[in-house]
């Protein structure tokens, strides 16, 4: 099942992947699916809640708010989901072991396996695609609707933000899934192609030795800003150090070499 976790990301197709570990691999069996289908079920169902909150928020304090607070939330929302999905993408690729308990099963042998089949995400259908990063969605989701009280100005503005962060998140893997689709619809290849989303060409650099870089999945849009600035090849080192003992140390195809 692919997450942004995008639903199948993960280490460089020229390591040499070890033997695939069946019973670790949960991906499309009946128990997975029935947690997508309650995980996206559960995801638009608050996402709703949230948004007539952020309505009747709006309507408190006039429509006019509407015509800046929602395109500014939007945009901010879009750019954390971007950033979110290169950063979560860095820490599949190159922390953790598939053979951790749930979580390697979920979220990182997806993003390994996808670099060894870029277009099994492809194959996947939606509810395979998306399910997983409703899951990882919901306690941010579920938090913001019942702790933050939408009524002044600014928190209706951060729910708005946060309603349509999560969003993006949604979307994610679909724009990824598009990406490597050999005949994506027309519609969908001309917002690739003007930026508005992940565009294949645009993702090539992350596929092209040594799958180091352009880890945002979403539009990108921060790709070519955290690659000038190494940001990724900064943090690697002292969050391996961190998270390993926790989430063990990447195997199967492998983290990326430097």
């Amino acid at each position: 099942m692919p997450s942004l976790s995008p639903a199948h990301e993960a280490g460089p197709e020229s390591a040499t992947p070890a033997p695939p570990a069946t019973h670790y691999d949960m991906s499309g069996s009946l128990w997975m699916r029935l947690v997508d289908a309650a995980s996206m079920s559960t995801f638009f169902f608050f996402e709703y809640l949230l948004a007539r909150e952020v309505w009747t928020g709006l309507a408190v304090h006039g429509a006019g708010h509407g015509t800046w607070l929602l395109p500014l939330a939007f945009l901010l929302g879009y750019v954390t989901a971007d950033f979110v999905s290169g950063f979560v993408h860095f820490l599949a690729d190159n922390i953790g072991s598939t053979k951790t308990p749930f979580f390697g099963a979920v979220f990182i042998r997806p993003f390994r396996e996808h670099h060894i089949d870029p277009l099994a995400i492809t194959r996947h259908d939606f509810l395979e695609v998306n399910g997983a990063n409703c899951l990882i969605s919901l306690p941010v989701l579920i938090g913001t609707y019942y702790l933050v009280p939408v009524g002044g100005l600014a928190t209706t503005f951060f729910a708005a933000y946060i309603g349509l962060f999560l969003f993006g998140i949604f979307l994610t893997n679909q724009f990824h899934s598009w990406a490597h689709a050999p005949a994506a619809p027309r519609w969908i290849r001309g917002l690739q192609r003007s930026g508005l989303i992940l565009g294949p060409e645009h993702h090539a650099r992350h596929h092209t030795p040594p799958f180091n870089t352009y880890y945002c999945i979403t539009c990108g849009w921060l790709n070519p800003i955290l690659a000038r600035t190494r940001f990724f090849e900064r943090i690697k080192e002292p969050l391996r150090r961190v998270l390993e003992p926790i989430a063990g140390k990447a195997d199967e195809v492998g983290a990326v070499e430097e």
